[in-house]
């Protein structure tokens, strides 16, 4: 079951990721040549096109959410959060793979406080790992748009329970996931196993595993998962280990290795930097990846690349 292409949904992202670089007519790139003056003007366009977006999916929100709802109902609030992306990955062989994606998050408290209408075009299936690269080495198709109707319930701030029911894959399918951690002085772990049901590709059980060592300044991360599709003939598994470096909120140095086993049986691993700065307000960052990938498809000869990402972020949550 395809739902639809995101030809449209990339456009859009172009459009709001990289705003600052023409968001502006030649008029009045005329009008303003004052450096100053032009990134004022920048900066007020982005403004208003983020605040256009952030209105309509609020207004969205809203309208779903009182859908089938008693109009005299006291409950309200619904919300929007999200986020947009647009990225460029030219690498050694390939210099055309492009990675656009989009997240929706729409809080529904009229239905269920507990209850959210998630839409995107992530590769959330592939069960990532806490800190891998985005989209590198892996098979992400960024052209299908997945939808689901999301449930989450807490249990204190150590275990949380997830129900997703929806479209993924061009197909129909059910999830059900526990995360469960453990804190300590020393690190903290974390324990995720998953089934999900596809119509079409059957069960597909998964786990993954975290830990997280702090050190003085900066913490270590090490990250594995498992994953079999009945369909599949072969299982899928990551293993990743990064170093993690932060700013509070500004900036983020992630350097790593891993490992990635596809459901092909074909191996790959990825050495990368990468460099995540907030650029704008507090919702636009810039990130710089630069990586080297080693493909058995490739017969393993290095392969250099540099990942380019521009995220803005909208809503609260």
């Amino acid at each position: 079951m395809k739902i639809m292409k995101v030809s449209n949904i990339a456009i859009m992202i172009t459009i709001f990721c990289c705003s600052p670089l023409f968001v502006f007519s030649s008029q009045e790139i005329k009008n303003n040549k004052e450096d100053s003056d032009i990134q004022a003007l920048i900066k007020q366009k982005s403004d208003v096109l983020q605040n256009e977006i952030n209105m309509m999916m609020q207004e969205t929100a809203s309208w779903l959410d009182n859908i089938g709802v008693d109009n005299n109902s006291t409950k309200g609030g619904a919300s929007a959060n999200g986020y947009v992306q647009f990225g460029w990955m030219p690498r050694t062989a390939d210099w055309s793979e492009f990675d656009p994606k989009f997240k929706v998050h729409l809080s529904l408290p009229r239905w269920n406080e507990k209850v959210a209408l998630v839409l995107d075009n992530d590769d959330e299936d592939e069960l990532k790992l806490d800190y891998e690269a985005s989209s590198i080495g892996t098979d992400h198709d960024a052209e299908k748009v997945n939808i689901a109707i999301q449930y989450v319930r807490r249990f204190g701030d150590r275990i949380n329970v997830k129900y997703r029911a929806g479209i993924s894959r061009d197909q129909l399918y059910a999830r059900s996931e526990i995360k469960h951690r453990w804190l300590n002085a020393s690190n903290t772990i974390t324990l995720v196993p998953r089934l999900d049901y596809f119509s079409r590709d059957g069960w597909a059980p998964s786990i993954k595993g975290s830990m997280i060592y702090p050190l003085s300044d900066s913490f270590l991360s090490f990250s594995a998962s498992w994953q079999k599709v009945e369909k599949e003939e072969d299982s899928r598994q990551k293993i990743g280990f990064y170093h993690i470096t932060n700013n509070g909120k500004t900036k983020e140095l992630v350097s790593g290795i891993q490992y990635y086993n596809n459901d092909n049986s074909e191996e790959s691993l990825l050495v990368s930097i990468r460099q995540r700065s907030l650029i704008y307000k507090d919702w636009m960052f810039f990130e710089l990846e630069p990586f080297i990938e080693f493909k058995q498809e490739n017969d393993y000869r290095r392969e250099f690349g540099i990942a380019i990402r521009l995220l803005a972020y909208y809503g609260k949550g």
